[in-house]
């Protein structure tokens, strides 16, 4: 009987690290897009309220994630033929340099920002991490 309940115990432990580590890494955190703070490829200070009374589409991304990149390139071919009235952010905690290198060698017309902080500190763990916005710049 004792150890029905020692692996009862184990089994609920388990299960709650489980979902710990799903919400962590796998669920995107709600983020208030207005309080980040970030700048231009040309590292001017820019905030999101200037995108005000546009719809958006905001990925966080890394140049070097495979699965950043196979998102990037999909939200390209969906802009090009379906969505081409919205914007898309990408932002990224990686060096000016980077970000210059990306775009130039996609060519992605989409508009690069570089957050001051990382990704942790917004808590974001796990990326690509995508948001689509509205135009009260309201994650929907």
């Amino acid at each position: 009987m004792q150890k029905k309940w020692i692996y009862a115990l184990l089994a609920l432990l388990g299960g709650l690290i489980i979902l710990f580590y799903y919400n962590k890494y796998k669920v995107a955190p709600t983020i208030d897009l207005a309080k980040i703070e970030i700048t231009t490829d040309t590292e001017q200070p820019f905030s999101m309220s200037q995108l005000k009374g546009k719809k958006l589409i905001v990925s966080f991304y890394a140049s070097w994630c495979g699965n950043c990149l196979e998102e990037l390139k999909d939200i390209n071919k969906v802009k090009q033929s379906d969505l081409s009235d919205i914007e898309v952010v990408c932002i990224t905690d990686e060096p000016i340099e980077k970000i210059a290198q990306f775009k130039e060698r996609t060519g992605y017309p989409f508009l690069f920002l570089k957050l001051k902080k990382n990704f942790q500190d917004i808590n974001i763990y796990s990326i690509p991490v995508t948001y689509i916005v509205n135009e009260k710049l309201e994650v929907v």
